[in-house]
């Protein structure tokens, strides 16, 4: 859970306080099935009093664990994201149901923290750009042993067509 105490820029009109920290993947409650992170995630942004609305704004890096799209080995690689959100006081009126809100003295950044790190995560990665992934045939990985198969495939409901196709 991460927690920072804003109960001197509540005081203020117009506060401002920046943080800067280091936590494991589990102060964000996530698992290795969630997102596979090595070492810790480094977190750093600014929350700022604007009339009882807190607003956060936070950068995230990481270190995670992938596996390649193409040909299915893991690797390490960066992973970086922004949040920024609003932040309201318990009870305040005219306030989306979903939205996030504060009780006291502590603002806890768990969630918007997490739900940004987690949906900045690319749905397909690449080892390398010009990766060449496995061979559909022969399973061979083309990166280490380049393969001679037949790849060519033609698609069933024209396979009568083949006949009369010269390779």
């Amino acid at each position: 859970m991460i927690k920072v105490n804003v109960a001197e820029i509540k005081k203020q009109l117009t506060g401002e306080k920046a943080f800067r920290m280091e936590v494991d993947p589990d102060d964000l409650e996530l698992s290795e099935a969630d997102l596979p992170v090595v070492g810790k995630i480094h977190l750093e942004g600014t929350i700022a009093n604007v009339v009882d609305v807190l607003l956060v704004q936070a950068e995230e890096k990481a270190r995670v664990r992938r596996t390649c799209a193409r040909c299915l080995k893991e690797f390490e690689a960066g992973s970086e994201a922004k949040a920024m959100d609003k932040f309201y006081p318990v009870g305040s009126q005219s306030v989306e149901s979903d939205a996030y809100v504060y009780d006291g003295d502590f603002v806890d950044l768990t969630e918007l923290l997490r739900e940004s790190l987690l949906l900045a995560e690319p749905l397909r990665v690449l080892c390398k750009e010009d990766c060449k992934g496995i061979c559909p045939v022969c399973g061979a990985d083309r990166n280490v042993h380049p393969c001679d198969c037949d790849t060519r495939t033609i698609d069933p409901r024209l396979s009568a067509f083949k006949q009369f196709i010269k390779y």
